[in-house]
């Protein structure tokens, strides 16, 4: 399923007007975490995951702090993609989670002091971290009137809008809360566009969120709620393909 999707993605940024890239968005996990070879999980070294279940605080970063970020995300919808990853957790791995915490005094020092510090104050073997951010660009475009898109992903014509692409980035690191030393890590990445007009009109077909030609799209309550269901949707891509690549690390630590 996947192999399809990715298909039709690279497929979408023949015709994107941004060049569209998932590498937009770059790593922000060694900002937090000192490693100067990467992180593990990273490399195709053995990595020592624990033989059963582990129990952590899932520990939820917003990062912007790079250029061509996108705006920090609302509370709320961070807190919502926070319950999204800790439900994917829990049915994909066997990880449970004691709670979810959203530090705003966690910055990216490079040093494992506050993770450590973290680790005490919440009483837990392990911490699982994860950190969220995204790249977007908005460009004029002429949008279809009836909102539909042509197979080939050209378009001619149709009414003066914007789009916006959002490239998001999930990574997730597993910390021993001792140490604060990652045990594992991984990441996700995803896209999502926004298509709306010029000027606002009463319309049923914009603003639109739109992701694969094969999925269907995504309206906003309202258009003041556009940019931020935008980030919602690409970090929640973002976060299944990154507990996927988290499940596929741990099956194969537990086959060898």
């Amino acid at each position: 399923m996947w192999r399809h999707i990715w298909l039709i993605v690279g497929f979408f940024c023949v015709f994107s007007p941004f060049g569209c890239s998932l590498d937009n968005t770059p790593k922000r996990l060694p900002a937090y975490l000192p490693s100067p070879t990467g992180l593990p999980g990273e490399g195709v070294e053995k990595i020592a995951l624990p033989a059963e279940g582990v129990t952590a605080v899932l520990v939820v970063l917003n990062d912007s702090g790079f250029e061509k970020s996108a705006p920090e995300l609302r509370r709320g919808t961070l807190e919502n993609l926070g319950e999204y990853l800790r439900t994917e957790l829990h049915k994909q791995l066997p990880i449970h989670i004691n709670s979810t915490v959203y530090p705003d005094d966690l910055k990216p020092k490079g040093s494992v002091d506050q993770f450590i510090q973290l680790g005490k104050e919440q009483n837990v073997p392990y911490l699982l971290l994860a950190v969220l951010s995204s790249s977007e660009y908005e460009v004029f475009d002429h949008l279809p009137l009836g909102g539909l898109q042509q197979p080939t992903g050209l378009r001619g014509g149709g009414m003066p809008g914007y789009r916006a692409e959002n490239y998001a980035r999930l990574e997730l690191a597993l910390l021993d809360a001792r140490t604060g030393q990652p045990v594992v890590s991984t990441d996700g990445q995803a896209w999502a566009t926004l298509e709306r007009l010029v000027v606002p009109l009463e319309s049923n077909v914009y603003p639109v969120v739109r992701r694969a030609q094969t999925q269907p799209p995504i309206y906003p309550n309202s258009e003041g709620e556009e940019y931020e269901t935008l980030r919602w949707v690409s970090g929640k891509d973002a976060i299944a393909q990154a507990v996927m690549h988290l499940e596929i690390l741990w099956k194969k630590n537990q086959a060898t």
